[in-house]
């Protein structure tokens, strides 16, 4: 009887160490997959600035870098862009 029991137990905290592993891969394949999506966010975002900033030169115009305004242009793209030029302009 003891042996059986223990084999029981010994069953238990297999499944709860693989459930376990299951649930923490899945939270971390999440946040992976999260932070990879923001840091091409963060890539778009800075080469679609150098564009706007480099075609704005010639009017003599110009939208700061700074990661909020990397993180508007890579995440709305085009329609982002145009709001930070606003913004720009409106403030200055």
């Amino acid at each position: 009887m003891i042996g059986v029991l223990n084999v029981e137990w010994f069953l238990l905290v297999i499944g709860l160490l693989i459930l376990g592993l299951y649930v923490n891969a899945t939270i971390i394949s999440k946040t992976l997959r999260w932070l990879f999506s923001l840091v091409g966010y963060l890539f778009i975002g800075t080469v679609l600035l150098v564009l706007l900033n480099w075609g704005l030169g010639y009017l003599e115009m110009h939208v700061a870098y700074n990661p909020f305004t990397v993180l508007v242009a890579g995440i709305l793209r085009l329609p982002g862009l145009v709001v930070l030029v606003f913004m720009s302009q409106w403030f200055a």
